[in-house]
């Protein structure tokens, strides 16, 4: 299988998500960590990776321990409600999931109920799956301020303010 964050380049994702140091972040669809884990370099605070796959997880602990960061939470992640309180992350990243999910207008309002007040989520698609314009519009409903566009020919992007 193809890794399909090797399409991204993490200093990309980086700086779409404006990442200034001390931001707690989420990561839906966390994988092995190629972007994880330059987010938990690039924060001081806590980096809470969700991944459906637990090898995966395990693969993104013993990568974190290589690097020495001690500042991710790793989470299995199933469908619906994200078991967080409102307000819990001033960034988001969902890497290569939204366009999968059964229930994309849920999870956009999850995504804005634990996104804090000026916070950013930055949401990652394949360019070929049509995807970016639904979930545009899915995040705008949820209240969110949208823009998107391409990181590459094959990976779109979708940036969320929550004003």
């Amino acid at each position: 299988m193809v890794n399909k964050t090797t399409v991204v380049a993490a200093a990309q994702v980086l700086e779409l998500l404006e990442i200034e140091g001390g931001e707690k972040v989420i990561v839906i669809g966390a994988g092995n960590g190629d972007l994880v884990i330059p987010i938990a370099h690039k924060t001081k605070d806590r980096v809470t990776a969700l991944e459906k796959d637990e090898a995966l997880l395990e693969e993104l602990a013993l990568r974190a321990e290589e690097e020495a960061l001690s500042n991710i939470d790793r989470m299995p992640s199933g469908e619906g409600r994200l078991n967080f309180p409102d307000a819990s992350f001033q960034r988001g990243l969902a890497a290569f999931v939204l366009d999968n999910t059964d229930d994309l207008e849920l999870a956009a309002q999850e995504i804005y109920r634990v996104t804090i007040e000026k916070g950013i989520v930055v949401a990652l698609g394949f360019s070929k799956d049509h995807s970016a314009d639904l979930l545009t519009d899915k995040l705008t409903q949820a209240g969110f301020e949208v823009t998107s566009g391409e990181l590459n020919e094959e990976v779109y992007y979708v940036k969320a303010y929550k004003a």
